[in-house]
């Protein structure tokens, strides 16, 4: 996609420009040079386009003042009152400030803006390292790579950390089976060997022993408890026999104290209450069947019963009695159940010693046991150390077992380790080789950048310099320091050399400017527009020339480039047709003030100003005269210099029409021819010859013309006519318009070899020579 070509720019109320300012950007015309004095307003055109792409006031920032808005404005406006707006073949784009704030209207369309003022050319020559390194950073930012790099060698770090720790403990491994070897005695061959082995044994009998063996245990413990159980359920029935005799002997005192028929008597009163609770209102006496007295009956015999003081003893009594029956009736049982247990779990260790799967290493009690449970105790007691190897021998099985899984934990964490150490140990190598491939083509990515940048420089710098042996410089980061960039160049022999120790400030100037252009080229320049401010300063006359042809070069890059000057000669070469006219737009701005602010006017070349003279409807043939002949003596001048013909030799220089006609001799005036280049619609070149001689001869004839009417006041200049002085103008005009391609310049290249040519061949000057 094409980009759109600037049209015209608009200044409104931006520092200089009082009034609206319009530059208006001539069509195919890619270099715009804008020539003024001090103090005319080039630097408010270079602020409104780093304002319009870059948002900023940039002459301000050298001054202290590049923070604060408020002197962006005019003096006597707002920051409202502000607006800048580019026109381009595809619409407008214009920035504004809104409470300061800048606001872009047509953000699609607004330009990629580099702006290079001298400060900054000479800034970055002189700046550190680091403050250098800033401006190339966006070419060569690789911070992606570095974090990269980073990232890497930490794992490097970690990864070898890793290592370490995993050899450390395969060591340590390597010594707990080796213990543990020593410990079992140093079978086998070595201890890993050993190791392996003893896991992968069947550890099934040890559980098996252990069952065998704690049931032995489970029986002989059922058994050492009975005897003591006996005793004291024996010792319990006791206790609630000698109870029952005693509450016998106390019913039956109180048995004996009573007489027998009271006892009868109460026995009939309780059956005589029984009924009475059941039938409270009775008609007749039950025992008598009498009805007299029958009332209140009941209450009678309640009273009757509870009258009697020895009732309720003698039924405490009985209760209690019947209660110790009980009591040992229960204890007798618990007693034979007990017994009964003992029995059995005798009978079972008897029979699971004599039959039971236990290991035959194993000893076991001797049988048969005592009949009498009083008398286990005894025998217990014998093989009671018994019972102390089975649970030994339970234990020993447990730690057998445990034993087995600790080595067989040891062995694996060995070979996990041993494992990981292996890979650490090839991942290593691998990580540091990439390690180095990646700083290795970073390096070559920066270094083929900065090559690429030097050359570039040093291209441009050879051109400002041509044959002056400084083209060597070299852009390169400091391997000791980070973010850090070196400039330096070959000076008498010296490498390495900072270019500030012994480069003159024109040519540290010229250099900077050849770096900023050797980067602002590296940025897409087909969609940026370049400007730059007063970058001349102190370069020395030829030296601006050839700056001014590089500046050439390389604005045919960009979308358009923009130059600021008060570089004085410029534009009389501009006039003179000296510089590519065809290419660039010169215009002049003239004296700023209050009233108008900033304005300008087209700075017209003099083949121009003479074919205006020309052309006028009323001639003014001394002004003819004049003009025509500072331009003929340009042309005598270049010509006579070109082939080296001989003049006058005086103090100054300075020389006539009378002096230079004469040196282009006849040889050379025959010889004198241009060949004008013509191109057809199908793009076919062609050239046609048009000879400088008719002309020359015809202006030696009438130069006197030129003495007399437009030199000096001379009374001759009464009796020539108008058209003499309008025919040598129009001489001179012919004979320039001949030699010279108004749009390219003077034929001034001789690399052909047999003739001199303008840029491109629109012009080819024949003899390259003087003839002999």
């Amino acid at each position: 996609m094409s980009v759109p070509s600037p049209t015209s720019l608009l200044i409104e109320n931006l520092r200089g420009s009082i009034t609206p300012f319009t530059l208006t950007f001539e069509k195919g015309k890619k270099l715009t040079i804008i020539y003024g004095e001090n103090g005319t307003g080039k630097s408010t055109v270079s602020d409104a386009f780093d304002l319009l792409g870059n948002g900023k006031v940039g002459s301000l920032d050298t001054r202290g003042l590049g923070v604060t808005r408020k002197y962006w404005p005019s003096v006597g406006k707002t920051a409202a009152d502000v607006k800048v707006t580019l026109n381009t073949s595809a619409g407008d784009c214009s920035v504004s400030l809104v409470k300061n704030d800048v606001v872009v209207n047509n953000e699609q369309l607004r330009p990629q803006v580099a702006v290079l003022r001298r400060s900054q050319i000479l800034g970055l020559i002189e700046a550190k390292p680091a403050d250098r390194y800033k401006e190339i950073s966006r070419f060569i930012d690789v911070s992606g790579v570095e974090t990269s790099e980073s990232t890497l060698r930490r794992l490097i770090n970690d990864k070898s950390r890793e290592y370490e720790d995993a050899a450390t403990r395969v060591s340590e491994n390597r010594s707990e089976i080796e213990r543990f070897w020593v410990q079992a005695g140093r079978p086998g061959s070595d201890a890993i060997n050993w190791a392996k082995q003893e896991i992968q044994q069947d550890q099934s009998h040890l559980d098996q022993r252990k069952a065998a063996v704690d049931r032995l245990i489970t029986l002989w413990d059922g058994v050492l408890a009975q005897p003591q159980k006996v005793i004291e359920l024996t010792s319990q029935l006791n206790a609630a026999e000698t109870a029952l005799q005693t509450v016998q002997t106390e019913l039956s005192k109180l048995t004996d104290s009573v007489a027998s028929d009271y006892l009868e008597v109460l026995d009939i009163l309780k059956a005589a209450q029984t009924h009475f609770h059941k039938h409270p209102n009775p008609a007749v006496c039950p025992l008598c069947e009498s009805s007299e007295k029958v009332s209140g009956l009941a209450d009678e015999v309640n009273r009757r019963i509870q009258s009697q003081g020895l009732y309720s003893k003698l039924e405490a009594a009985k209760k209690t009695v019947a209660s110790k029956k009980t009591a040992v009736q229960q204890a007798k049982l618990r007693l034979d159940d007990s017994k009964t247990a003992a029995a059995n779990d005798a009978a079972a260790l008897e029979a699971y010693c004599n039959k039971g799967k236990i290991p035959a290493d194993v000893v076991v009690p001797t049988f048969p046991m005592p009949t009498n449970i009083t008398e286990w105790g005894g025998w217990l007691l014998v093989h009671q150390d018994k019972r102390d190897q089975w649970a030994s021998a339970s234990g020993d099985c447990v730690a057998d077992k445990k034993f087995i899984s600790t080595l067989r934990t040891s062995l694996d964490a060995l070979q996990n380790n041993e494992t990981s150490a292996r890979n650490l140990e090839a991942l290593l190598p691998r990580l540091k080789q990439t390690l180095e491939l990646v700083e290795r083509e970073r390096k070559k990515f920066t270094d083929a950048i900065l090559s690429a940048i030097s050359a570039r420089v040093g291209e441009l710098y050879e051109a400002t310099h041509p044959g002056e042996g400084l083209n060597k410089i070299s852009l390169a980061l400091d391997a000791a320091k980070r973010a850090s960039l070196e400039i330096t160049t070959e000076f008498g022999g010296q490498q390495d050399t900072p270019p500030q120790a012994y480069f003159s400030d024109s040519h540290l100037d010229t250099l900077g400017l050849c770096v900023v252009l050797a980067l602002a080229e590296r940025e897409a320049p087909e969609n940026k527009i370049l400007v730059l401010d007063d970058v001349l300063g102190s370069m020395d006359e030829p030296h601006v020339d050839r700056v001014i042809e590089v500046i050439y070069d390389v604005a045919a890059k960009f979308r358009h480039c923009l130059v600021t000057t008060h570089y004085g000669p410029w534009r009389h070469k501009y006039r003179w047709g000296w510089l590519k006219n065809g290419q660039c737009q010169f215009i002049e701005l003239t004296r700023w003030s209050f009233d108008k602010g900033i304005s300008h006017s087209r700075s017209i070349p003099e083949a121009e100003r003479l074919r205006s003279l020309l052309t006028s409807s009323s001639p003014d043939p001394q002004a003819i005269c004049a003009k025509s002949g500072v331009i003929l003596e340009a042309v005598l001048d270049f010509l006579t210099q070109l082939y080296e013909c001989s003049v006058p030799r005086r103090p100054g220089g300075a020389y006539t029409l009378g002096d230079l006609l004469p040196a282009i001799d006849g040889k050379l005036k025959k010889a004198l021819r241009v060949d004008h280049r013509n191109e057809d619609s199908a793009g076919v070149v062609s050239y046609t010859e048009k000879l400088l001689e008719p002309h020359i001869s015809e202006l030696s004839r009438i130069a006197l013309v030129r003495n007399v009417s437009g030199c000096h006041f001379n009374t001759l200049s009464f009796d020539l006519l108008d058209s003499d002085a309008v025919a040598f103008g129009v001489e001179v005009l012919a004979l320039i318009d001949a030699l010279v391609d108004h749009e390219i310049g003077w034929p001034k290249n001789g690399k052909s070899g047999s003739y001199w040519a303008t840029t491109g061949e629109t012009r080819r000057l024949h003899p390259l020579k003087k003839p002999n």
